[in-house]
């Protein structure tokens, strides 16, 4: 299906689509991943036109970054300055408000592109649909050979955002430019069966910009936080409200990119890439099973016994190990789970499971497409996650979570130290995994090497056996005896 023409009329106010329904949307599966270098090899300017201050960083901030630290010329053109984002009847206090955001684009540019060009239009805010033809002539004069244009959605549902998208299609058409759309009210008020995932490309963007669009969303408290004189929480409630952050914050930034007469945006091949991540693991294991130097490890062990011991069940029907590499952890599983599944894309590691653990069933895939179908009590990514780019983790995730059976237990396991030349780090995998869960885990370890968190729906152990209700005679359960 495609985005519905024109976009409803919402209010910023009413329930959103949770964000975990965004996260478990199939399509991620399948989405075309942007091509970052290619990109910059196309085009080496790349205009941002945004309706508001704060909406570049709401859509595609990390893809900024990730530019910037590529030597892309960036120019962020703001058609307006905000103003009425809160309705303020004192005309004074909106323009204290549009100062105020203008001085937080600032500061979220400094983080997120410090050279980048910052041209303000002054246009008054939701008034853009009555300016499409001074918008469309004012963008043009920063268009030229080699530039790429990144817009708001023509349908994004905000009058600003849809008039903005529309007079940056007619400068683009005008100037023969390129033309892509980001997303922000969309998020919203749409869901994942409306949007046309046969024109989405996603954005996956290295961790150092995915932080500094983190530190970026930051730098805008009259839209996080409630709008007053001292920022007390006794005015309005904020429009970039926790649900908004959680969208902001997915480790996929997403772009449509309608088709037309010029060149669409460059993307990856999904199928060479796996094959070139399998051929690098199979590499590691040249000199011996142990690539990991897993054996001798006190630190090793100890992590495998901390995620046992944090188990919920004493034996579990039906298991999956996503990531097993050469079995450490799945020797241990298979003592506790009946029918241990357990995947790796290394053909390499696949052969060393199997001799670790023989008694598990482990085959070579790569995820999300080798999950297989459920229901297991127990899926268990341990030093995965981080292996995963940003939309195979979103998949992941999705597809482990589909396949948990109604009490089962979804356990990551991660390296909380610094990461090099991996897609992400331990905290972003898991940050994304609260969201898409919908709530932080039921069962949680950290220490400064190692973050265990497990999800369940399933009743804790001592509920399970009765031991969380006082017991006459029972010394835990009788506050006089304590």
């Amino acid at each position: 299906m495609s985005i519905p023409s024109p976009a409803p009329t919402f209010d910023r106010r009413d329930p959103p689509t949770p964000e975990r329904v965004w996260c478990a949307a199939p399509a991620w599966q399948h989405t075309p991943v942007l091509d970052l270098d290619a990109l910059v090899d196309r085009w080496g300017h790349v205009v941002v036109a945004s309706a508001h201050p704060d909406d570049e960083t709401l859509g595609v901030g990390a893809l900024l970054a990730a530019l910037a630290d590529r030597a892309v010329t960036i120019t962020v053109l703001v058609a307006t300055a905000g103003e009425r984002s809160h309705d303020l009847a004192d005309p004074g206090e909106r323009v204290l408000l549009a100062e105020r955001r203008r001085g937080e684009l600032e500061r979220a540019l400094a983080l997120l592109a410090p050279q980048a060009r910052l041209v303000h239009l002054h246009h008054p805010d939701t008034g853009l649909d009555s300016r499409i033809d001074e918008l469309t002539t004012e963008i043009g004069e920063h268009l030229g050979a080699g530039t790429l244009l990144l817009a708001p959605w023509v349908h994004d549902g905000h009058g600003d955002h849809d008039a903005l998208g529309r007079a940056a299609q007619l400068a683009g058409a005008r100037h023969q430019v390129a033309v892509a759309h980001y997303l922000v009210w969309l998020w919203h008020w749409s869901t994942p069966s409306q949007v046309a995932w046969d024109h989405v490309v996603a954005a996956e963007t290295p961790p150092g910009a995915v932080r500094r669009k983190r530190a970026a969303l930051e730098c805008f408290p009259s839209q996080t936080t409630a709008w007053g004189g001292d920022m007390d929480g006794s005015g309005p409630t904020p429009v970039v409200d926790a649900q908004s952050l959680a969208r902001a914050r997915r480790l996929v930034e997403a772009l449509l990119d309608p088709a037309g007469v010029l060149p669409r945006l460059p993307s990856f091949s999904l199928t060479r890439r796996n094959e070139t991540r399998a051929a690098v693991f199979d590499e590691m294991y040249a000199d011996g099973p142990d690539a990991w130097r897993v054996h001798g490890s006190f630190y090793e062990a100890r992590r495998r016994d901390l995620v046992l011991s944090m188990l919920g069940r004493a034996h579990y029907s039906r298991g999956l190990e996503v990531g097993c590499a050469d079995g450490h952890l799945t020797a241990a599983l298979v003592q506790r789970v009946s029918d241990l599944r357990a995947v790796d894309v290394s053909p390499v590691a696949v052969e060393h499971a199997r001799t670790a653990a023989p008694g598990a069933h482990v085959t070579v895939g790569a995820a999300p497409a080798a999950i297989p179908g459920g229901p297991f009590d127990l899926v268990v990514l341990s030093e995965v996650g981080y292996f995963l780019t940003p939309t195979e983790l979103l998949a992941t995730l999705a597809k482990a979570q589909s396949a948990l059976s109604a009490e089962g237990e979804l356990v990551l396991c991660h390296w909380q130290h610094p990461t090099t030349d991996v897609p992400l780090d331990g905290a972003l995998v898991h940050q994304q995994a609260q969201d898409a869960w919908g709530g932080p885990p039921q069962v949680q370890y950290r220490d400064p090497d190692v973050r265990i968190d497990i999800w369940t729906c399933a009743a804790s152990v001592a509920s399970r056996e009765g031991r969380n209700t006082a017991q006459s005679g029972d010394d835990r359960g009788d506050p006089s005896r304590a």
